[in-house]
């Protein structure tokens, strides 16, 4: 949201290289391939290997962040290694290692209460460990320095972007609340967080245990209670974020008492006033985003009246 320049999703476009890449990346593979999609990203799924394809040419750097997340370590946890890099006319790509597992979103409806409570203290647990880790700062593409520079930053580019789109009352109003939360954006110390914490970037076995985290596009060193943007956001709507056939599975907001382990984590001394705060401002930042991609719609306007009346963060803290 804030730190991922590869904001543009290719899943549906239709590149005339497109058909000659993937034909290259199932040569590479050798063997079945499923196609899969991401925000900035062709995604290539062979049995053992995965390999990640830049549609943009000349951007060399583009999975820098897959090299600096190649070590990470959490004990019981796998995460993506890097085997292979390169380039195929003018595109980066890097291929990563497999994991085994099944999708999160497949298996979390079927888990039992306890069962769904342990997949969340383990992914927290994991978490704990990510945040000890500190990979090279020069290979993420995130800036890691005045966060809440960033953030003000962020909006301030967001707001920009809408100002022919979004009613004068509702930008007026994102201008009062975004001044009154910024307040409350103190720096904090800077630890890993993945960013992109979403059921679909977590691999489960058949008992709901977790095995993998994937998808460090979004890696950053930033404040812990960046890591419960995402993680706040897909508990609140989680049908907006699972594949069509499974958005009626999701029709209602997941359980937020199940996050308590992540604000643990994540909050330090912050007190509930300023967690929510700083929680509603990224989510405000996040809204101008998606109305700035998608145009205004009534669907934006019942968003933007829950986050503008303070309450986005209600039941987190």
């Amino acid at each position: 949201m804030l730190i991922n320049p590869w904001v543009r999703n290719y899943e549906k476009d239709d590149h005339a290289a497109l058909a000659r890449v993937r034909e290259w990346a199932a040569n590479k593979l050798d063997g079945p391939v499923d196609y899969g999609f991401g925000y900035g990203t062709w995604v290539f799924i062979g049995t053992e290997t995965v390999i990640k394809i830049d549609p943009e040419v000349g951007r060399p750097e583009r999975f820098s962040h897959e090299l600096a997340m190649s070590d990470l370590s959490i004990p019981g946890v796998a995460t993506p290694r890097v085997l292979e890099t390169g380039t195929l006319e003018g595109r980066a790509w890097v291929t990563l290692n497999r994991i085994e597992g099944s999708i999160g979103y497949n298996v979390w409806p079927n888990l039992s209460d306890p069962a769904q409570r342990k997949l969340t203290v383990q992914l927290a647990d994991a978490l704990a460990h990510m945040q000890q880790f500190t990979p090279d700062v020069g290979m993420l593409h995130a800036a890691s320095e005045n966060w809440p520079g960033q953030v003000r930053a962020a909006f301030n580019r967001a707001l920009r972007a809408v100002d022919a789109i979004v009613p004068g009352r509702v930008l007026t109003q994102s201008q009062g609340a975004f001044a009154q939360w910024a307040e409350a954006l103190d720096e904090r110390p800077r630890v890993l967080c993945h960013g992109d914490l979403w059921f679909g970037n977590l691999l489960v076995d058949d008992d709901g245990g977790l095995v993998g985290i994937v998808d460090f596009d979004r890696i950053a060193m930033a404040p812990p209670d960046y890591e419960l943007d995402m993680l706040l956001r897909f508990w609140r709507y989680p049908w907006n974020f699972v594949p069509e056939q499974l958005e009626a599975t999701y029709e209602m907001p997941l359980d937020l008492d199940l996050l308590r382990p992540f604000v643990e984590l994540c909050r330090g001394g912050l007190s509930d006033e300023a967690l929510s705060s700083r929680l509603s401002a990224l989510e405000l930042v996040y809204r101008l985003n998606l109305v700035n991609r998608f145009g205004w719609s009534d669907e934006h306007a019942e968003m933007f009246e829950l986050v503008l009346s303070g309450d986005w963060a209600e039941g987190l803290v």
